[in-house]
């Protein structure tokens, strides 16, 4: 049915709600919200009025809402958290809906929105006009975000609940479905009384049936703070609002990850508490945060199964309370104030909270919790390590992916296995705490220091890390069981961290960086031409055709190594022959001898060595220079040259 204008109507004061508009409208026509809502064309089935609708109004309800009560279109929408600008500028609402039950405890879960309004009784009093005196002042959208407790206009906290009947004024009692409204039929109600239902009444009048205490001529019930804490957490939610509001003198940068992140530490703080309890200033609020957090704890860490008991409420929502919100937040607040010291101390501020609270949450609530979006920093911090990797294991959130590091190199520049050169240099000092180290253990810690700078420019597991390299997951897991048992101790892993920290530090400073993912993505068709062959080998007469004698296939192997820095066991050429069912052992056979001549200097095999790394030396520059597959042609190598060390093919 089209809504037609209501024979009178009310202007929306600044920031008002929904519900509280609908509450005035219905006390000055002297009708039911219920019966103003379907005037408006607002109701849905049974005379619901949806919750939805505090966030935002789809365009035909929003036209007869303006339509009906003489309102402009942006009137209309700023009765809506939407409409006022607070979806862009507080992060947990950006993704919420309320079209359902489970979408509201989602939406709780999130700290995204309350639907049972707090309040501030000197605010709902009014300003002593007599349209305020006579209709009642506005309920403000703000009072329904978890993270406002405290009205900075009148330096108090908010209250929560009714002082007479001690009840929220728009949650129902049982399991009753929440609404943009609590008894929407009733009639007569000031919008500032308690519409909260009295159990156990017979009466049919529909004001009797409600609690009808004035919220605005109460304080409410509030706990009582002494002026110290009270003025830190006032200091707060002045910094809150200025994120959430256009004020005079706003933050020099918008933090778009400040709410994401305040609300993902107020949850470590409380799952892990006491823990936490040096994050807080005074012993008055700690005890706040006690009187929520500790109920909670004992929950969690109740052994499953543990007897039948009534049903628990979610551990997730924000305290009804605004005083224990207030004081939970602070400390949350403290903390994220040490984002910004740098990675490795806001990890190590954030890590023992961590531990504690996922050890007692359930595996697929500490999982939820992993998936939540929070900032890079954040993620970093939160993110378990095992051995100085990622955890490989469970739930692989997308924050996994989150860089350990901020760098100015990337992937590409990583080698699969780390040049000697730079192994050399930056592995003194652990090579000397461990003593003795075989060339065999060398290779499996250049292998696994390369993962560890994949992780650091990446994120990821250390399996996410070898698949960006090409090395087989055996081969990576392999290097990773090998380095466990090599360096053993937490000092020794220190000292590792240290060492890659030391490279990831010159790559960045190098202004001439290898593209290393451009040679592999270059030398994948690539392979060793007959005619190049011949001329590598001319002047070698030892050379005698056996199964392992060098061969164009094992030179390929060598010279792919050589260019793009790995291991010539994951070659191409080599994974071609093993795909097609050839036995690869006469191949391999061959690089070794080759590799073992070149650290002997000594023979035909290791004057081959030399020519292939003069080679490897051109054709690296070719792949870094050229177009498309164009990579090395013409004369390769002169006689003279046979003996020479000519060229190179980067870092080795």
């Amino acid at each position: 049915m089209e809504s037609r204008a209501l024979p009178r109507s009310l202007a929306p004061f600044p920031e008002e709600s929904l519900p509280g508009f609908l509450l005035r409208l219905a006390y000055r026509l002297e009708r039911s919200p219920a019966r103003i809502g379907a005037l408006c064309g607002l109701s849905t089935m049974h005379r619901r009025l949806p919750a939805d609708y505090l966030i935002a109004l789809p365009p035909q309800p929003a036209k007869a809402l303006a339509k009906a009560a003489r309102l402009s279109s942006p009137e209309a929408q700023s009765l809506t958290l939407a409409g006022s600008g607070l979806t862009s500028t507080y992060a947990p609402l950006v993704t919420t809906r309320l079209d359902q039950g489970r979408n509201h405890a989602a939406a709780r879960r999130r700290w995204a929105i309350n639907l049972s309004s707090r309040f501030c009784p000197q605010c709902l009093a009014g300003d002593g006009t007599p349209v305020q005196d006579t209709f009642g002042s506005a309920w403000k959208l703000r009072w329904h975000l978890p993270v406002v407790f405290a009205c900075a206009q009148h330096s108090m906290l908010l209250s929560s609940a009714c002082p007479q009947c001690d009840n929220l004024p728009n949650r129902p009692p049982g399991t009753e479905r929440s609404g943009l409204l609590m008894q929407r039929a009733a009639v007569g109600l000031h919008p500032a009384q308690c519409r909260h239902p009295l159990l156990g009444t017979r009466s049919t009048a529909a004001e009797t049936r409600c609690c009808g205490a004035r919220l605005d001529q109460s304080r409410g019930s509030q706990p009582m703070m002494t002026h110290a804490d009270l003025d830190r957490v006032l200091t707060l939610q002045l910094h809150i609002d200025q994120h959430l509001f256009a004020t005079p003198s706003p933050p020099a940068k918008k933090d778009p990850y400040f709410f994401l992140d305040l609300v993902a530490l107020a949850h470590l703080i409380k799952f892990s508490w006491p823990l936490g309890a040096s994050l807080v200033r005074s012993a008055h609020l700690a005890s706040l945060i006690d009187s929520h957090a500790t109920a909670i704890a004992q929950r969690l860490d109740r052994p499953l199964g543990s007897g039948p008991g009534p049903r628990q409420s979610s551990p997730w929502p924000a305290p009804d309370n605004p005083a224990q919100c207030a004081a939970l937040l602070a400390a949350a607040g403290e903390l994220l104030s040490h984002r910004d010291e740098g990675d490795a101390e806001f990890r190590d501020r954030v890590q023992p909270l961590a531990r504690t609270a996922f050890e007692r949450l359930p595996s697929n609530q500490a999982a939820g919790f992993r998936r939540m979006d929070f900032s890079p920093v954040l993620a970093r911090a939160l993110a378990r390590k095992i051995n100085g990797f990622y955890h490989a294991g469970g739930h692989r959130g997308s924050k996994l992916r989150t860089p350990s590091r901020k760098c100015l190199f990337g992937i590409e520049h990583v080698p699969a296995l780390l040049p000697t050169t730079w192994s050399d240099g930056h592995f003194a000092e652990l090579r000397e705490r461990l003593g003795a180290i075989t060339d065999w253990n060398t290779r499996h810690l250049r292998r696994a220091t390369s993962l560890k700078l994949v992780e650091m420019v990446a994120g990821g597991t250390w399996s996410e890390c070898a698949e960006a390299l090409g090395t087989p997951l055996t081969t990576a897991q392999q290097s990773l069981r090998i380095l466990k048992r090599v360096l053993g101790t937490t000092e020794s892993w220190a000292e590792f961290d240290r060492a890659v920290e030391r490279i990831a530090y010159a790559l960045d400073s190098d202004t001439n960086r290898i593209d290393y993912a451009n040679r592999r993505r270059a030398l994948s068709p690539w392979r060793l031409s007959d005619a190049a062959w011949t001329e590598l080998r001319d002047g070698f007469e030892t050379f005698r055709g056996g199964p392992t004698s060098p061969s164009p296939t094992a030179a390929t192997a060598l010279l792919w190594a050589h260019v793009t820095q790995g291991d010539y066991l994951h070659s191409p050429v080599l994974h071609a022959l093993r795909d097609s069912g050839s036995d690869t052992t006469p191949v391999v056979a061959s690089v070794n001898q080759i590799l073992r001549a070149a650290c002997r200097r000594q023979g035909e095999k290791a004057l081959l060595a030399d020519r292939l790394e003069h080679y490897a030396g051109r054709l690296a520059r070719a792949c870094d220079h050229a177009h498309g597959s164009q990579l090395v042609t013409g004369s390769l190598i002169a006689k003279r040259d046979c003996t020479a060390n000519g060229g190179s093919s980067g870092r080795k």
